[in-house]
């Protein structure tokens, strides 16, 4: 999947789907191929979708497109 990444805080952020309109919680652990410091809001990702605690989404897999 595609989306745009809308904020980033300390070591987490959260992206826009282009497939959907919520925005997601992603964690630092979870990019690949690029370092948090490297990211910028509306920077354009590739990520997957998988669960996180109390059964939130996150997205999973993020990298630069």
């Amino acid at each position: 999947m595609k989306g745009t990444i809308k904020v980033l805080k300390e070591g987490f952020g959260f992206i826009q789907s282009d497939e959907t309109e919520n925005d997601v919680f992603f964690h630092m652990n979870n990019l690949e191929w690029v370092k948090f410091e490297e990211l910028n809001p509306w920077d354009e990702v590739n990520f997957e979708i998988g669960e996180w605690k109390n059964w939130r989404q996150q997205w999973l897999n993020v990298s630069l497109v």
